[in-house]
Protein backbone atom coordinates (compact mmCIF):
# COMPACT_ATOMS: atom_id res chain seq x y z
CA UNK A 1 0.00 0.00 0.00
CA UNK A 2 1.26 4.22 -0.22
CA UNK A 3 0.40 6.46 1.73
CA UNK A 4 0.87 10.20 1.30
CA UNK A 5 -0.46 10.80 4.36
CA UNK A 6 1.66 9.36 6.77
CA UNK A 7 5.40 9.66 6.78
CA UNK A 8 7.82 7.36 5.08
CA UNK A 9 5.83 7.87 1.50
CA UNK A 10 8.62 9.17 -0.53
CA UNK A 11 10.35 5.66 0.09
CA UNK A 12 7.39 3.93 -0.68
CA UNK A 13 7.17 5.60 -3.92
CA UNK A 14 10.36 4.84 -4.59
CA UNK A 15 10.40 0.85 -3.10
CA UNK A 16 6.85 0.49 -5.85
CA UNK A 17 9.39 1.94 -7.69
CA UNK A 18 12.15 -0.91 -7.32
CA UNK A 19 9.40 -3.41 -7.80
CA UNK A 20 7.89 -2.47 -11.24
CA UNK A 21 4.54 -1.14 -10.15
CA UNK A 22 5.69 2.24 -10.98
CA UNK A 23 7.00 3.44 -14.15
CA UNK A 24 8.78 6.35 -14.62
CA UNK A 25 8.23 6.52 -18.17
CA UNK A 26 5.66 8.99 -19.70
CA UNK A 27 4.27 8.79 -22.40
CA UNK A 28 1.53 11.44 -22.93
CA UNK A 29 3.59 13.93 -24.99
CA UNK A 30 4.80 13.71 -28.52
CA UNK A 31 8.52 13.80 -29.04
CA UNK A 32 8.50 17.32 -31.53
CA UNK A 33 8.10 18.91 -28.28
CA UNK A 34 11.05 20.93 -26.51
CA UNK A 35 11.51 20.17 -22.54
CA UNK A 36 10.18 23.01 -21.80
CA UNK A 37 6.87 22.31 -23.53
CA UNK A 38 6.64 19.05 -22.18
CA UNK A 39 6.96 20.31 -18.56
CA UNK A 40 4.66 22.89 -19.18
CA UNK A 41 1.83 21.20 -21.11
CA UNK A 42 2.12 18.01 -18.13
CA UNK A 43 2.21 20.65 -15.33
CA UNK A 44 -1.51 21.70 -17.01
CA UNK A 45 -2.41 18.17 -17.18
CA UNK A 46 -1.82 17.10 -14.08
CA UNK A 47 -3.14 20.57 -12.74
CA UNK A 48 0.05 21.82 -10.64
CA UNK A 49 0.35 24.46 -12.80
CA UNK A 50 -2.82 26.25 -11.49
CA UNK A 51 -2.01 24.20 -7.28
CA UNK A 52 -4.76 21.88 -8.08
CA UNK A 53 -4.31 18.18 -8.08
CA UNK A 54 -6.68 17.17 -11.08
CA UNK A 55 -4.69 14.22 -12.58
CA UNK A 56 -1.65 12.59 -11.23
CA UNK A 57 1.41 11.57 -12.82
CA UNK A 58 2.67 7.73 -11.47
CA UNK A 59 0.38 7.38 -8.59
CA UNK A 60 -3.39 7.68 -9.68
CA UNK A 61 -3.72 3.32 -8.97
CA UNK A 62 -2.61 4.48 -5.36
CA UNK A 63 -4.26 8.00 -4.12
CA UNK A 64 -7.91 7.07 -4.79
CA UNK A 65 -8.51 7.21 -1.34
CA UNK A 66 -6.62 10.13 -0.44
CA UNK A 67 -7.35 14.32 0.12
CA UNK A 68 -6.79 16.41 -1.76
CA UNK A 69 -4.09 17.62 -0.13
CA UNK A 70 -2.04 14.80 -0.16
CA UNK A 71 -2.92 13.86 -3.75
CA UNK A 72 -1.46 17.56 -4.15
CA UNK A 73 1.73 16.74 -1.90
CA UNK A 74 2.40 13.78 -4.50
CA UNK A 75 1.93 16.01 -7.10
CA UNK A 76 4.30 18.68 -6.29
CA UNK A 77 6.90 15.68 -5.80
CA UNK A 78 6.10 13.85 -9.18
CA UNK A 79 6.34 16.93 -11.23
CA UNK A 80 10.26 17.46 -9.67
CA UNK A 81 10.95 14.22 -10.68
CA UNK A 82 9.75 14.29 -13.55
CA UNK A 83 12.20 17.23 -14.78
CA UNK A 84 14.80 15.26 -12.95
CA UNK A 85 14.07 12.26 -14.66
CA UNK A 86 14.22 14.22 -17.96
CA UNK A 87 17.40 15.11 -17.69
CA UNK A 88 18.95 11.69 -15.99
CA UNK A 89 16.98 9.40 -18.09
CA UNK A 90 18.89 6.09 -18.40
CA UNK A 91 21.40 7.07 -15.23
CA UNK A 92 18.11 8.35 -13.14
CA UNK A 93 18.86 6.98 -9.28
CA UNK A 94 16.26 7.91 -6.64
CA UNK A 95 18.90 8.59 -3.99
CA UNK A 96 20.59 10.98 -6.00
CA UNK A 97 17.36 12.93 -7.16
CA UNK A 98 16.82 12.93 -3.36
CA UNK A 99 20.64 14.58 -2.70
CA UNK A 100 19.44 17.01 -5.56
CA UNK A 101 16.00 18.09 -4.26
CA UNK A 102 17.83 18.65 -0.72
CA UNK A 103 20.32 20.93 -2.23
CA UNK A 104 17.51 22.40 -4.40
CA UNK A 105 15.68 23.26 -1.46
CA UNK A 106 18.79 24.60 0.98
CA UNK A 107 17.77 21.23 3.11
CA UNK A 108 20.12 20.67 6.14
CA UNK A 109 21.98 17.60 5.88
CA UNK A 110 21.71 16.20 9.31
CA UNK A 111 24.39 14.23 11.33
CA UNK A 112 23.23 10.87 13.04
CA UNK A 113 21.67 11.54 16.35
CA UNK A 114 20.93 9.02 19.30
CA UNK A 115 17.66 6.67 18.76
CA UNK A 116 16.14 8.78 22.05
CA UNK A 117 16.96 12.01 19.74
CA UNK A 118 15.46 10.56 16.67
CA UNK A 119 11.54 10.55 18.53
CA UNK A 120 11.04 14.89 18.17
CA UNK A 121 13.64 15.25 15.11
CA UNK A 122 13.69 14.47 11.67
CA UNK A 123 16.70 13.14 10.31
CA UNK A 124 16.15 11.68 7.01
CA UNK A 125 16.41 13.45 4.12
CA UNK A 126 13.13 11.60 2.84
CA UNK A 127 11.59 12.76 5.57
CA UNK A 128 12.53 16.08 5.51
CA UNK A 129 11.17 16.57 1.96
CA UNK A 130 7.82 15.30 3.20
CA UNK A 131 7.93 18.34 5.96
CA UNK A 132 8.37 20.72 3.24
CA UNK A 133 6.69 19.16 0.35
CA UNK A 134 3.72 19.14 3.20
CA UNK A 135 4.21 22.38 4.16
CA UNK A 136 5.14 24.38 0.39
CA UNK A 137 1.30 23.56 -1.13
CA UNK A 138 -0.45 25.07 1.88
CA UNK A 139 -1.28 28.81 2.27
CA UNK A 140 -0.34 30.40 5.09
CA UNK A 141 -2.90 32.52 6.47
CA UNK A 142 -3.99 34.06 9.68
CA UNK A 143 -7.16 32.07 11.31
CA UNK A 144 -8.25 35.79 12.21
CA UNK A 145 -8.12 36.97 8.04
CA UNK A 146 -12.32 37.67 7.09
CA UNK A 147 -11.75 34.51 4.40
CA UNK A 148 -10.41 32.14 6.80
CA UNK A 149 -11.68 29.04 4.24
CA UNK A 150 -8.66 30.20 2.52
CA UNK A 151 -6.67 28.00 4.92
CA UNK A 152 -8.46 25.03 2.93
CA UNK A 153 -6.90 26.20 -0.08
CA UNK A 154 -3.53 25.30 -1.87
CA UNK A 155 -0.53 27.59 -3.19
CA UNK A 156 -0.96 28.88 -6.44
CA UNK A 157 2.44 28.96 -7.48
CA UNK A 158 3.57 25.72 -6.97
CA UNK A 159 4.89 25.82 -10.63
CA UNK A 160 7.48 28.00 -10.17
CA UNK A 161 9.01 25.73 -7.71
CA UNK A 162 9.42 23.10 -10.72
CA UNK A 163 10.36 26.07 -12.91
CA UNK A 164 13.36 27.17 -11.03
CA UNK A 165 14.40 23.41 -10.30
CA UNK A 166 14.49 22.90 -14.18
CA UNK A 167 16.61 25.95 -14.30
CA UNK A 168 19.31 24.21 -11.41
CA UNK A 169 20.13 21.63 -14.27
CA UNK A 170 21.38 24.97 -16.45
CA UNK A 171 22.94 27.19 -14.38
CA UNK A 172 23.43 24.55 -11.01
CA UNK A 173 21.27 27.63 -8.88
CA UNK A 174 19.14 26.54 -5.68
CA UNK A 175 16.02 28.40 -4.82
CA UNK A 176 16.81 31.41 -4.35
CA UNK A 177 14.06 33.32 -2.24
CA UNK A 178 14.60 36.48 -3.21
CA UNK A 179 14.37 35.70 -7.24
CA UNK A 180 11.37 33.37 -5.78
CA UNK A 181 9.65 36.53 -4.70
CA UNK A 182 10.71 38.55 -7.68
CA UNK A 183 8.77 36.43 -9.60
CA UNK A 184 5.28 36.31 -7.43
CA UNK A 185 5.69 40.16 -7.11
CA UNK A 186 5.84 40.73 -10.53
CA UNK A 187 3.10 38.23 -11.66
CA UNK A 188 0.78 39.73 -9.45
CA UNK A 189 1.94 43.56 -10.59
CA UNK A 190 0.67 42.21 -13.93
CA UNK A 191 -2.67 40.93 -12.64
CA UNK A 192 -3.61 44.08 -10.33
CA UNK A 193 -2.86 46.34 -13.37
CA UNK A 194 -4.43 44.47 -15.98
CA UNK A 195 -7.60 46.41 -14.93
CA UNK A 196 -6.28 49.72 -15.26
CA UNK A 197 -4.90 48.84 -18.99
CA UNK A 198 -8.10 47.70 -20.03
CA UNK A 199 -11.13 48.73 -17.62
CA UNK A 200 -13.45 46.13 -19.88
CA UNK A 201 -10.96 43.54 -17.60
CA UNK A 202 -13.11 44.59 -14.55
CA UNK A 203 -16.50 42.88 -15.42
CA UNK A 204 -14.70 39.45 -15.43
CA UNK A 205 -12.04 39.49 -12.70
CA UNK A 206 -12.29 36.88 -10.56
CA UNK A 207 -11.48 38.64 -6.72
CA UNK A 208 -11.72 35.05 -5.13
CA UNK A 209 -8.99 33.18 -7.48
CA UNK A 210 -6.73 36.90 -6.85
CA UNK A 211 -7.20 36.48 -2.98
CA UNK A 212 -5.68 33.02 -3.35
CA UNK A 213 -3.08 33.93 -5.14
CA UNK A 214 -1.83 37.33 -3.16
CA UNK A 215 -2.42 34.39 0.11
CA UNK A 216 0.19 32.35 -1.71
CA UNK A 217 2.78 34.99 -2.47
CA UNK A 218 3.89 35.38 1.41
CA UNK A 219 4.65 38.51 0.23
CA UNK A 220 5.35 41.19 2.60
CA UNK A 221 2.47 43.46 3.36
CA UNK A 222 4.75 46.50 1.98
CA UNK A 223 4.75 44.72 -1.31
CA UNK A 224 1.08 43.84 -1.42
CA UNK A 225 0.47 47.61 -0.82
CA UNK A 226 2.73 48.76 -3.44
CA UNK A 227 1.08 45.75 -5.87
CA UNK A 228 -2.40 46.89 -5.13
CA UNK A 229 -1.94 51.09 -5.43
CA UNK A 230 0.38 50.44 -7.88
CA UNK A 231 0.59 52.65 -11.23
CA UNK A 232 1.03 51.76 -15.18
CA UNK A 233 3.67 54.52 -15.41
CA UNK A 234 6.04 53.43 -12.38
CA UNK A 235 9.20 51.41 -12.17
CA UNK A 236 7.42 48.42 -10.05
CA UNK A 237 5.38 47.63 -13.23
CA UNK A 238 7.96 48.25 -16.33
CA UNK A 239 10.28 45.67 -13.69
CA UNK A 240 7.43 43.34 -13.78
CA UNK A 241 7.12 43.27 -17.82
CA UNK A 242 10.57 43.15 -17.86
CA UNK A 243 10.75 40.09 -15.66
CA UNK A 244 8.20 38.08 -17.21
CA UNK A 245 8.97 38.60 -20.60
CA UNK A 246 12.63 37.61 -20.33
CA UNK A 247 11.56 33.93 -18.92
CA UNK A 248 9.68 32.14 -21.23
CA UNK A 249 8.36 29.41 -18.68
CA UNK A 250 7.55 32.46 -15.99
CA UNK A 251 5.19 34.14 -18.93
CA UNK A 252 3.43 31.02 -19.96
CA UNK A 253 2.69 30.27 -16.56
CA UNK A 254 1.25 33.92 -16.04
CA UNK A 255 -0.33 33.67 -19.27
CA UNK A 256 -2.17 30.24 -17.87
CA UNK A 257 -3.32 31.59 -14.92
CA UNK A 258 -4.66 35.25 -16.51
CA UNK A 259 -7.22 32.41 -18.68
CA UNK A 260 -7.96 30.67 -14.95
CA UNK A 261 -7.99 34.22 -13.45
CA UNK A 262 -10.65 35.49 -16.10
CA UNK A 263 -12.69 32.19 -16.57
CA UNK A 264 -15.93 33.90 -17.14
CA UNK A 265 -14.54 35.90 -19.67
CA UNK A 266 -16.64 34.57 -22.93
CA UNK A 267 -15.06 32.04 -25.26
CA UNK A 268 -16.74 33.23 -28.11
CA UNK A 269 -14.94 36.84 -27.56
CA UNK A 270 -11.74 35.84 -27.64
CA UNK A 271 -9.85 37.28 -30.71
CA UNK A 272 -6.61 39.51 -31.25
CA UNK A 273 -8.53 42.47 -30.12
CA UNK A 274 -9.52 41.42 -26.77
CA UNK A 275 -7.96 42.50 -23.48
CA UNK A 276 -6.76 38.93 -22.69
CA UNK A 277 -4.50 38.41 -26.05
CA UNK A 278 -3.16 42.01 -25.90
CA UNK A 279 -1.67 40.99 -22.42
CA UNK A 280 0.04 37.87 -23.93
CA UNK A 281 1.68 40.10 -26.47
CA UNK A 282 2.75 42.41 -23.67
CA UNK A 283 4.71 39.92 -21.95
CA UNK A 284 6.37 38.44 -24.95
CA UNK A 285 4.23 35.74 -26.13
CA UNK A 286 3.37 35.23 -30.07
CA UNK A 287 -0.17 34.90 -31.69
CA UNK A 288 0.29 30.83 -32.03
CA UNK A 289 1.64 30.58 -28.52
CA UNK A 290 -1.31 32.68 -26.80
CA UNK A 291 -3.58 30.41 -29.03
CA UNK A 292 -2.62 27.31 -27.53
CA UNK A 293 -2.02 28.19 -24.08
CA UNK A 294 -5.88 29.52 -23.62
CA UNK A 295 -7.59 26.72 -24.86
CA UNK A 296 -5.56 24.55 -23.17
CA UNK A 297 -6.48 26.35 -20.18
CA UNK A 298 -10.04 26.40 -21.34
CA UNK A 299 -9.64 22.49 -21.44
CA UNK A 300 -8.51 21.81 -18.27
CA UNK A 301 -11.00 23.50 -16.26
CA UNK A 302 -13.93 21.92 -18.77
CA UNK A 303 -12.44 18.51 -18.07
CA UNK A 304 -11.35 19.02 -14.40
CA UNK A 305 -14.28 21.75 -13.84
CA UNK A 306 -15.02 20.30 -10.12
CA UNK A 307 -11.05 20.77 -8.48
CA UNK A 308 -11.12 24.44 -10.76
CA UNK A 309 -14.37 25.69 -9.15
CA UNK A 310 -15.72 24.05 -6.05
CA UNK A 311 -14.48 26.47 -3.73
CA UNK A 312 -15.64 29.53 -5.95
CA UNK A 313 -18.86 28.68 -6.27
CA UNK A 314 -20.33 27.75 -2.82
CA UNK A 315 -20.16 29.87 0.17
CA UNK A 316 -17.43 29.98 2.92
CA UNK A 317 -19.52 28.04 5.68
CA UNK A 318 -20.63 25.40 2.82
CA UNK A 319 -16.99 25.09 1.52
CA UNK A 320 -15.47 24.93 5.41
CA UNK A 321 -18.35 21.78 5.92
CA UNK A 322 -17.47 20.13 2.35
CA UNK A 323 -14.00 19.98 2.67
CA UNK A 324 -13.92 18.24 6.60
CA UNK A 325 -16.83 15.74 5.83
CA UNK A 326 -14.82 14.61 2.67
CA UNK A 327 -11.39 15.01 4.57
CA UNK A 328 -12.55 12.56 7.18
CA UNK A 329 -15.02 10.28 5.16
CA UNK A 330 -11.87 9.59 3.06
CA UNK A 331 -9.97 8.69 6.37
CA UNK A 332 -12.85 6.74 7.75
CA UNK A 333 -12.98 4.90 4.78
CA UNK A 334 -9.66 3.56 4.29
CA UNK A 335 -9.24 2.84 7.82
CA UNK A 336 -11.97 0.77 7.61
CA UNK A 337 -10.04 -1.31 5.65
CA UNK A 338 -7.07 -1.75 7.96
CA UNK A 339 -9.63 -2.38 10.54
CA UNK A 340 -11.14 -5.36 8.98
CA UNK A 341 -7.47 -6.75 7.95
CA UNK A 342 -6.61 -6.57 11.50
CA UNK A 343 -10.00 -8.55 12.46
CA UNK A 344 -9.07 -10.97 9.59
CA UNK A 345 -5.65 -11.67 11.15
CA UNK A 346 -7.22 -12.08 14.59
CA UNK A 347 -9.45 -14.75 13.40
CA UNK A 348 -6.65 -16.60 12.12
CA UNK A 349 -4.35 -15.96 15.01
CA UNK A 350 -7.01 -18.10 17.23
CA UNK A 351 -7.10 -20.71 14.39
CA UNK A 352 -3.54 -21.20 14.76
CA UNK A 353 -3.63 -21.11 18.66
CA UNK A 354 -6.47 -23.76 18.34
CA UNK A 355 -4.52 -25.73 16.70
CA UNK A 356 -1.32 -25.87 18.95
CA UNK A 357 -3.36 -28.07 20.76
CA UNK A 358 -3.73 -30.67 18.89
CA UNK A 359 -0.79 -30.75 16.61
CA UNK A 360 2.90 -29.11 16.46
CA UNK A 361 2.93 -25.89 13.98
CA UNK A 362 4.89 -25.35 11.42
CA UNK A 363 7.61 -22.59 12.18
CA UNK A 364 5.71 -20.12 9.65
CA UNK A 365 2.85 -20.81 11.85
CA UNK A 366 4.73 -19.68 14.52
CA UNK A 367 6.23 -16.48 13.07
CA UNK A 368 2.44 -15.78 12.43
CA UNK A 369 1.11 -16.33 15.73
CA UNK A 370 3.89 -14.36 17.62
CA UNK A 371 3.39 -10.89 14.82
CA UNK A 372 -0.43 -11.48 14.87
CA UNK A 373 -0.17 -11.97 18.73
CA UNK A 374 2.29 -8.39 19.06
CA UNK A 375 -0.13 -6.61 16.60
CA UNK A 376 -3.28 -7.98 19.08
CA UNK A 377 -1.63 -6.20 21.84
CA UNK A 378 -0.80 -2.83 20.05
CA UNK A 379 -4.45 -2.68 18.84
CA UNK A 380 -5.79 -2.76 22.46
CA UNK A 381 -4.22 0.88 23.59
CA UNK A 382 -4.61 2.41 19.95
CA UNK A 383 -8.44 1.65 19.96
CA UNK A 384 -9.00 2.46 23.38
CA UNK A 385 -6.87 5.87 23.16
CA UNK A 386 -9.32 6.56 19.84
CA UNK A 387 -12.50 6.07 21.52
CA UNK A 388 -12.65 8.05 24.93
CA UNK A 389 -13.63 12.36 24.26
CA UNK A 390 -11.04 14.05 22.30
CA UNK A 391 -9.05 10.08 21.26
CA UNK A 392 -8.86 11.21 17.38
CA UNK A 393 -7.07 14.44 18.19
CA UNK A 394 -4.41 12.41 20.86
CA UNK A 395 -4.20 9.19 18.65
CA UNK A 396 -2.08 10.56 15.95
CA UNK A 397 -0.08 12.54 18.28
CA UNK A 398 0.37 9.82 20.57
CA UNK A 399 1.86 7.63 17.34
CA UNK A 400 3.91 10.10 16.62
CA UNK A 401 5.88 10.04 19.76
CA UNK A 402 5.50 5.89 20.14
CA UNK A 403 5.15 4.47 16.28
CA UNK A 404 5.56 0.99 17.21
CA UNK A 405 2.01 1.27 19.19
CA UNK A 406 0.81 0.48 15.17
CA UNK A 407 -0.64 -2.23 14.30
CA UNK A 408 1.41 -3.63 11.15
CA UNK A 409 -1.59 -3.27 8.78
CA UNK A 410 -1.60 0.15 9.68
CA UNK A 411 1.76 0.65 8.41
CA UNK A 412 1.22 1.15 4.81
CA UNK A 413 4.69 2.95 3.70
CA UNK A 414 6.80 0.62 5.62
CA UNK A 415 9.96 -0.30 3.49
CA UNK A 416 12.57 -3.02 4.23
CA UNK A 417 15.79 -1.12 4.05
CA UNK A 418 18.83 -3.38 2.60
CA UNK A 419 21.23 -4.68 4.64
Amino acid sequence: MFSPGKKNWIKKFFALQKQGEINLEVLIFSEESNTEERIRELCDYTGVLYGIPNQQLYTSAYVGASTRNEKLQVLLFESLLYVDYLHQKEHFSSEEFIYRLVKFYELPIQEKKPKWFQLFRKTEPTQQLEALINDRIKIHSSYSDRNFWFNHLTNGFLYLDVILFYRYYHANTIKNRGLYNQWVEAVLTLFASLTKVHPEASAYFDQTIFKNLTLSSELTDESLKRIKHGKLNDAHYQEALHIISGEPMLAKFTFHFLVFLYHEFPAVSFNKDCFINQFGLSIGLNEEQINEVFWACRKSMSDYSEEFYHLVSDSESKILTTYLARKYYRIIGRNKDKFVQELKESKELVYLVRQSTIRELTPEEKEKVRIQSIDLMKSVPSIGIYLIPGGALWLPLILKLIPDLLPTSFKENEVEEEK
